[in-house]
């Protein structure tokens, strides 16, 4: 439990650090990226999150980033949040990738209403790029933490994975 605990908080500052040094204006983005993937007590579990966490995110953001585009009333971003919300609680307990798609919406647009001066394209790619980092630094931190007999079990199902698909 010291090591997840430890594992956990230095993921969380090495990616709001690495965010901040880039200039990033929500760091803290990074570090959430990073806590998600180091959710999984195992590796392959860190590694499974980590791409759900960075796809749905990436297509979340580009969703945001036509919603944003159209111009939508104050009212109408209110009623985008409570549809999202309702439908990332039906979702996101059967499917983490599907749910953060949904998420990512929800953060961006409640960011937007408190900052509506701020450039909806540019608001959009940061969180993509923050959570990329910080998904990147929980990978690095995962496999670093990992045993050898938790890689080799990832490696072996990787292989397995890539024989079924051809």
């Amino acid at each position: 439990m010291l090591l997840a605990s430890a594992r956990t908080v230095v993921a969380a500052a090495i990616a709001i650090l690495a965010a901040a040094t880039l200039g990033a204006d929500y760091p803290v983005w990074a570090a959430m990226g990073a806590l998600a993937v180091l959710q999984g007590a195992h590796l392959h579990i860190s590694m499974n999150r980590a791409l759900q966490r960075m796809a749905g995110t990436v297509i979340g953001a580009l969703l945001v980033w036509f919603i944003l585009g159209q111009g939508p009333s104050v009212w109408t971003i209110i009623a985008l949040l409570v549809i999202l919300q309702y439908a990332t609680e039906l979702i996101i307990g059967s499917n983490y990738a599907l749910g953060q798609v949904l998420v990512t919406p929800m953060a961006l647009l409640m960011t937007h209403l408190a900052a509506p001066r701020v450039d909806g394209a540019v608001m959009v790619s940061e969180r993509v790029l923050d959570t990329l980092l910080g998904a990147g630094v929980g990978i690095i931190i995962a496999v670093l933490s990992s045993s050898m007999e938790e890689r080799h079990r990832l490696a072996r199902h990787v292989a397995r994975r890539r024989s079924a698909s051809r």
